[in-house]
């Protein structure tokens, strides 16, 4: 038995013992699980967060986060949501070492990364809720994707509803090109958009768009230009400050640059045809922007 099977197995033993409590009437509050962090009980902690997904007690989808919410349905015309997974190698301890949610990551990037280092994403609550949704995704797969089916199509119900369409954004933290693609073939009427840094990835037809998101390093540098000459979109961290709103350059390597920062639904502002690029403020505190601006994450504006 090889290290990523003994450590999911060991999980999903947790995970089974706490579904028990819960359906025999047990509670759990995330106040609980964040104090079991504290205490040193991860694994307590994560287990519970997977167990109250699987037995419906906490939901799969995210629908509230700063980046989902900037597109707001009245001017784009879109309810967007997104399935919020662990970061690159947030779950490896309880799913095997082995396991990486975003193989193309870097260490700077991982420095940097907006999906746990930055806003609301560094609280323990938030980790707590991506570890247990990925545990969940693994120990259980068949009830968490026919939990996450009846809430996305409850989401389009509502947007259709009020007359707007949903948009999923299935990767908001991790890189799992399977798990958007299983769910734009399972809901071919929601537009599913993502970033990724596989470029095997961005070649995909599988019903989701998808642009590259560049990290630092020369070969990255190459791999990003061969998309814009395949006419690809790609994703770039301009070391440009947010927080400064600081304007992003116009084009970049002969593309042009459209906002990604005014909110996540860049399709939307794609040209019909050709290659192009998502521009995105460099994000985090002053060492966080600094590391990635000398590691080349952030690219010169």
């Amino acid at each position: 038995m090889n290290a990523l099977t003994t450590t999911l197995t060991r999980t999903m033993a947790v995970v089974d013992a706490y579904r028990v409590r819960i359906r025999n009437g047990e509670r759990f509050t995330m106040s609980t699980q964040c104090a079991m962090v504290r205490e040193g009980r991860n694994l307590d902690a994560v287990a519970i967060q997977a167990a109250l997904i699987l037995e419906g007690k906490r939901g799969v989808l995210t629908t509230r986060q700063t980046k989902l919410d900037k597109a707001q349905a009245e001017t784009t015309g879109f309810i967007n949501r997104g399935l919020t997974l662990a970061t690159s190698r947030e779950a490896s301890p309880f799913i095997g070492s082995a396991f990486d949610a975003c193989i193309g990551a870097t260490d700077a990037c991982r420095l940097a990364c907006v999906g746990s280092r930055t806003g609301q994403g560094r609280l323990p609550s938030s980790a707590i809720a991506r570890i247990g949704r990925t545990i969940a995704l693994h120990v259980d797969p068949v009830t968490f994707w026919a939990r996450y089916d009846r809430e996305v199509e409850r989401e389009q119900r509502r947007a259709e509803r009020k007359g707007y369409k949903l948009a999923m954004r299935c990767n908001v933290a991790s890189d799992h090109a399977h798990v958007a693609a299983r769910s734009a073939a399972t809901h071919p009427d929601v537009t599913h958009y993502d970033y990724t840094a596989i470029t095997a990835n961005v070649r995909r037809v599988d019903g989701v768009r998808r642009v590259y998101s560049l990290k630092d390093g020369a070969q990255r540098r190459m791999l990003a230009k061969r998309m814009l000459d395949e006419g690809h979109g790609v994703a770039v961290v301009f070391a440009a400050s947010a927080r400064r709103k600081e304007p992003l350059p116009a084009t970049w390597n002969g593309a042009p640059v459209i906002d990604g920062d005014l909110h996540d639904l860049w399709f939307l502002q794609a040209p019909e045809s050709g290659p192009f690029v998502v521009g995105l403020r460099v994000k985090g505190d002053s060492g966080q922007v600094q590391a990635a601006i000398d590691a080349g994450f952030a690219v010169a504006a």
